[in-house]
């Protein structure tokens, strides 16, 4: 049984706590050497920059949409591909269906790594490899998609329990069959859930790309910064604002829909 702090050591551990925020906050503008009174003194251009900004240029309003959808179809193929590899992983590594602890224990650890890894890193690497374009791209997304999938269907598949399971090894059912019948069923809603999720993410950071040379609304965006072209940048931050916020309402009704027919 807990026992209620007294009102005197109440006190003192939110003082306490409040002087250790209040420490670790010090100790991070210092070693970032913030200036405040620097960064202060420069928000009269602020104005200026803004009225810049407030000016939407029209013109590129229909290249930045096209740009959009690329990407869409960037983010969308990569979560495609990497969904079916990730659930033929997952089941491989999750503790109620994984054939061998081994093998489970080299997925989990290199979807691991693969998650520690930015997607931006990925790229480069892949760059470097086969060159620009939007395969390189579409492979940059890939790996840090199976990295977040994997782990994803890897709790659903284990949130189904070994019972099922267990009782379809008895009458000598195959891994297969175990895998198809007895646990992706109850597992499914989960996944797409998850998968549904992972859409946004994947339009976000298919957006990033374009800093190293991906096509779509990503690249035209830094060539619009480039030129300090502020219509043209606030044009495309426009398209993407309505793209995101759609896709945002449409992947939580997706979800809603799927536990809704659980």
């Amino acid at each position: 049984m807990r026992v209620p702090l007294s009102p005197v050591s109440h006190k003192l551990r939110v003082t306490a706590t409040a002087l250790g925020v209040a420490a670790v906050f010090t100790g991070s503008a210092f070693f970032l050497k913030l200036d405040a009174v620097k960064f202060f003194s420069r928000l009269q251009n602020a104005g200026g920059v803004l009225r810049r900004f407030m000016t939407i240029d029209l013109s590129v309003v229909g290249a930045a949409t096209a740009e959009m959808i690329g990407s869409l179809a960037m983010a969308v193929a990569a979560l495609c591909i990497g969904f079916f590899i990730s659930l033929v992983l997952a089941f491989l590594a999750a503790g109620n269906t994984a054939p061998s602890k081994p093998l489970a224990a080299v997925i989990k650890g290199s979807a691991a790594v693969v998650r520690a890894v930015p997607a931006l890193v990925w790229l480069l690497m892949i760059v470097a490899s086969v060159g620009f374009g939007n395969a390189g791209g579409l492979f940059g997304l890939l790996f840090p998609t199976c990295g977040y999938l994997i782990k994803a269907f890897i709790t659903s598949i284990e949130d189904q329990g070994t019972g099922s399971v267990e009782a379809m090894r008895a009458v000598g059912a195959s891994r297969i069959e175990i895998a198809i019948k007895g646990v992706l069923p109850g597992a499914m809603g989960q996944i797409l859930a998850w998968s549904a999720m992972r859409v946004e993410f994947n339009v976000a950071e298919s957006v990033n790309l374009g800093m190293v040379g991906v096509s779509g609304i990503g690249a035209m965006l830094m060539r619009a910064l480039g030129k300090y072209q502020y219509g043209a940048i606030s044009a495309i931050a426009l398209v993407m604002l309505i793209t995101m916020s759609a896709l945002e309402i449409l992947v939580n009704r997706l979800r809603r829909g799927i536990r809704g027919g659980k």
